[in-house]
């Protein structure tokens, strides 16, 4: 489940490849700091911090830069940005250009998507070098074509700190604590917290288990919130055997199911146990989810006495 592949099914890839361009930026006063990452950007005109994720984001148009920051090196995750893995995801891509982009190698994605009868513009600028993969993700109405050139020059005047130590807990609202159980705080993208047995990503123990908790981005409002919660954990990459339970689930206040499965792997007939905890609050969603490799009950008892500890802060 941990694969870098996994992580990009909301960005895309183009057909065609143009010349390298190199791009040096400075730092300036004009650059904002964006918390939570190691970037700074000249926001558009208009856009204010993102509300719940980390980037920028303008109200009336609806339109957003994103900040993803993926623990993996830019060679894994640039090969897996192709046609093949993303066609299914409903985005139509017009260009891919190499760049060299602050001394790293980097690509810029230009793409459109359809989406709740709208259509939208994507530029996704990746970067990174062996330790991590920094992903900057701008999208406007396809209508918009102002904003969009803004939001693309916006994410080419970024100014990457690679040695920025960053505290990954301190822009997230809310807390989990695992120091009860065998799992390790192994990363962070985004609002989202990695947990594993060895802290690693992917993992190098035979203990497959992990916890990924996180925070929805957009507003949700489901009628009904139970298959809401078994719909998404059919869309799990794993192949669901049987759903053993579903619960109505109360944790720090918060309303919500709690869902366990028998599943099996899509690259091989390993076992796999998914708990998934979907916690519903002020129109958005928590999304707390372990999957283990271990067919006896004892790691999903302690993912859950993980998930019984989170707090909002």
């Amino acid at each position: 489940m941990l694969k870098h592949s996994g992580a990009l099914l909301l960005i895309f890839i183009s057909l065609s490849v143009f010349g390298q361009q190199k791009i040096d930026n400075v730092r300036t006063e004009n650059h904002v700091y964006i918390k939570g990452t190691k970037i700074y950007l000249i926001p558009p005109k208009g856009f204010t911090v993102g509300q719940n994720f980390l980037g920028l984001q303008q109200n009336e148009s609806g339109s957003s830069i994103m900040l993803l920051d993926i623990p993996g090196p830019y060679s894994e995750t640039s090969a897996g940005l192709n046609a093949e893995n993303l066609l299914g995801s409903g985005v139509e891509v017009s260009n891919i250009e190499q760049l060299t982009f602050n001394g790293l190698s980097a690509m810029l994605i230009t793409g459109k998507q359809h989406a709740y009868g709208n259509s939208y513009t994507k530029y996704i600028l990746v970067f990174g070098d062996e330790s991590e993969t920094i992903m900057i993700n701008g999208v406007s109405s396809e209508s918009m074509k102002k904003i969009g050139a803004k939001i693309k020059e916006s994410m080419l005047s970024a100014v990457y700190d690679a040695g920025m130590k960053l505290d990954p807990f301190a822009a997230l609202d809310y807390t989990i604590d695992v120091s009860e159980t065998k799992l390790k705080f192994a990363g962070s993208m985004s609002n989202s917290l990695i947990f594993t047995v060895d802290g690693k990503i992917p993992t190098a123990s035979k203990d497959k288990t992990n916890l990924i908790v996180t925070k929805s981005f957009n507003t949700v409002t489901p009628e009904d919130k139970k298959l809401f919660c078994i719909n998404r954990i059919k869309k799990t990459p794993v192949d669901i055997q049987n759903i053993e339970y579903v619960n109505e689930i109360t944790v720090d206040g918060i309303n919500g199911y709690e869902i366990y499965a028998k599943a099996k792997s899509k690259n091989a007939e390993e076992t796999e146990n998914i708990y998934q905890v979907i916690l519903f609050s002020d129109n958005l969603y928590y999304i707390l989810v372990s999957t283990t490799n271990d067919e006896t009950v004892q790691s999903v008892e302690e993912a859950k006495k993980a998930i019984h500890t989170f707090n909002r802060k």
